[in-house]
């Protein structure tokens, strides 16, 4: 009789030891899911926003799996003031240490960063409190690591829905500029699937659960998450590559017209060859005329001469002869529309400007100079070029019409589509590889570009 006792008192605390465990692994088990979403949204966001140090990819997904196995420690640690601690000293060094923009003063940086761990951490609490408000609606009564682990695959749903829907517009600097309606329709679908099976799973949790229930219960969940996770992050890449389609063709549009700039220089130089070769024997026949006393002849002779050399007689206004081509083609666009062009260019040394930037930079600035005057009243366009403390400055005026909106990066946004507004990008990494910078500003009617860059 006492050995039966103690046989059943035996298995009664195996069974409890075994409770304890399957519960501490269905606690551990959310609780991981929840990190690993977590970190995966944080890289995401600086990957889209900012530019890695570095450019071994086995550094960041070590780190990616560090910040994991922290972020599982102190949840399980249960302290939610060490867990905040340890989000943001990590944010910050992650953000220090592994990820830069230079476009973006220092203090502003880490701000922004850690206000949008803020919000991922609040998006993940909503998610959290939702499912338990839902589930104490329907009555569900289940062990706490059970409810726990549900409050964990509810805040992880929720980070990836908000965080695509939301704060992808919020924080990240986009390079998608617009978003289709279909890309919105299946963003709906998603989550309305994601939603559906949520709910199925709290019907069955509705009903007590063995260990094999709970087995179930864990590997739905994380299908439920990591799907997802991974179509959203699939339709996010897809409008990206989108995106990348106009921007490729805008470049191949930006050669086009290199290349085009490049053959008018080509003609230009074989009809002043062709002049050149034919020269003395145009002076020789002047020269003739004017001893035969032949003045009336000698005069349509010289005058149809000074048609043919009309052409090569272009305004030089530097000794760069590609922005000596490009200056001269927007000078005669102007003088057939009726804008007023003024070019003032010092003494200076721009050979280093590679040709292709040389368009890049003055072609599509001058460009939107130009598109920008037409609309105006008075259309006048200025274009100066001088040394600054060995520097080259350059500065750009236009007026317009209308109102100038600018974006985050203090671009003008452009109301002509996807394909517009991206020029300015351009100029941008351009003068990046001349330890160059680019200012706008709008006085009035006028819109004032400023343009500072020195040898790379």
């Amino acid at each position: 009789m006492i050995n039966d006792r103690e046989d059943v008192r035996y298995l009664l605390t195996e069974d409890a030891v075994m409770n304890v465990v399957d519960s501490q692994l269905i606690d551990v088990a959310g609780k991981l899911i929840s990190s690993i979403v977590s970190m995966f949204i944080v890289f995401r966001y600086f990957d889209q926003r900012y530019i890695r140090t570095y450019n071994n990819k086995w550094i960041y997904m070590l780190l990616m799996v560090g910040g994991c196995l922290l972020n599982l420690g102190t949840t399980i640690l249960g302290i939610p003031i060490a867990n905040v601690v340890v989000w943001l000293v990590m944010v910050s060094l992650i953000g220090k240490l592994f990820y830069y923009d230079e476009d973006l003063e220092k203090g502003k940086y880490y701000i922004i960063n850690i206000v949008f761990i803020l919000a991922v951490s609040t998006c993940e609490a909503i998610g959290g409190v939702l499912l338990m408000i839902v589930a104490k609606f329907l009555n569900i009564q289940q062990s706490m690591p059970i409810m726990s682990f549900m409050s964990m695959v509810g805040g992880a749903v929720s980070v990836v829905i908000l965080f695509y829907l939301i704060l992808n517009r919020l924080f990240i600097r986009k390079k998608v500029q617009h978003i289709l309606m279909s890309q919105y329709a299946i963003y709906v679908i998603i989550t309305t699937y994601v939603l559906v099976n949520i709910g199925e799973i709290l019907f069955f949790m509705q009903h007590e659960l063995n260990n094999m229930d709970s087995i179930f219960l864990i590997l739905d969940s994380v299908f439920i998450v990591f799907v997802n996770l991974y179509l959203f992050y699939l339709l996010d890449t897809f409008a990206e590559n989108r995106d990348l389609k106009y921007k490729v063709a805008l470049y191949e549009r930006q050669a086009q017209s290199n290349y085009e700039y490049y053959a008018k220089q080509e003609e230009w130089y074989k009809l002043a060859l062709s002049v050149n070769h034919d020269i003395r024997k145009h002076i020789k026949i002047i020269s003739g005329l004017n001893e035969k006393g032949a003045i009336s002849e000698m005069t349509d002779y010289v005058s149809k001469f000074d048609d043919m050399l009309s052409p090569l007689l272009k305004n030089k206004f530097c000794e760069n002869v590609i922005l000596n081509i490009i200056i001269n083609d927007k000078m005669d666009y102007c003088q057939k529309h009726n804008i007023k062009f003024d070019v003032s260019i010092y003494e200076i040394n721009i050979e280093f400007l590679k040709p292709i930037d040389m368009t890049t930079i003055f072609g599509n600035i001058l460009d939107n100079a130009i598109e920008a005057s037409e609309k105006a009243v008075e259309k006048r366009i200025s274009l100066k070029i001088r040394p600054f403390n060995g520097f080259i400055y350059a500065q750009l005026i236009n007026t317009f019409e209308g109102k100038v909106v600018l974006n985050a990066k203090g671009h003008p946004i452009s109301n002509r589509g996807e394909q517009h507004g991206i020029g300015l990008e351009n100029v941008e990494k351009a003068l990046k590889k001349y330890n160059g910078n680019m200012k706008i500003s709008t006085n009035d009617n006028e819109f004032m570009m400023e343009l500072i860059f020195n040898r790379a």
